[in-house]
């Protein structure tokens, strides 16, 4: 019975996903999404609370791999600043995207409803940034860096790589950065880290 539950919210998500490519995540509803599945919104709703919750999770289905590949790029290595450069590059690149950039806006909009903020927080941000506090947890009991609370450096990594850009991307200021203005930042933000951390 949970295979078939299973396979049929693969499916509705499989379905919106179409829908929201086709019209956009505004136009989308779920009446649309319910007559595409050949169900009634009454079941849809028993899997999910709404078209944001079922945006989230088709964002973070297909982000997921995005940032496993991003996170995953953290190897421990004599050279740490290097090391941290190209994690900074790809985290960058990744949650620079335009449906990246869309899905967060879309959540911070509807964060307090259905918890769609919790959730989004402890599937991404949260898993993601504990595994960089792991690999520095690592550099500092390698003499790599000072010693101090892996957790908030992991944050003060995250602060200082997005600093530059994040605002002005959320914002539509900026609809695009290149890759030599990133590489410039993630290098100013790579080198204030060690600069904080050094041993």
């Amino acid at each position: 019975m949970r295979k078939k539950s299973d396979e049929r919210r693969q499916a509705i998500l499989d379905i919106a996903a179409q829908i929201f490519n086709e019209v956009g995540v505004e136009q989308a509803t779920m009446s649309e999404i319910s007559t595409r599945m050949g169900g009634s919104k009454a079941t849809l709703y028993n899997y999910f609370s709404s078209k944001e919750e079922i945006f989230v999770e088709v964002m973070l289905q297909h982000a997921g791999q995005q940032f496993d590949l991003v996170f995953g790029s953290l190897l421990e290595s004599d050279d740490l600043p290097a090391i941290l450069q190209r994690f900074g590059m790809l985290y960058l690149q990744t949650v620079f995207q335009p449906e990246i950039i869309a899905t967060r806006r879309l959540v911070v909009y509807h964060a307090e409803r259905a918890k769609l903020g919790q959730t989004m927080y402890e599937r991404g941000p949260k898993r993601g940034w504990t595994m960089v506090a792991e690999f520095l947890t690592t550099a500092m009991a390698r003499k790599q860096l000072r010693q101090g609370d892996a957790w908030l450096a992991a944050l003060q990594l995250r602060g200082l790589l997005e600093a530059e850009w994040m605002e002005v991307r959320m914002l539509g200021v900026v609809a695009n950065v290149t890759a030599p203005k990133l590489r410039h930042s993630v290098e100013r933000a790579t080198d204030a880290f060690m600069r904080i951390y050094a041993v």
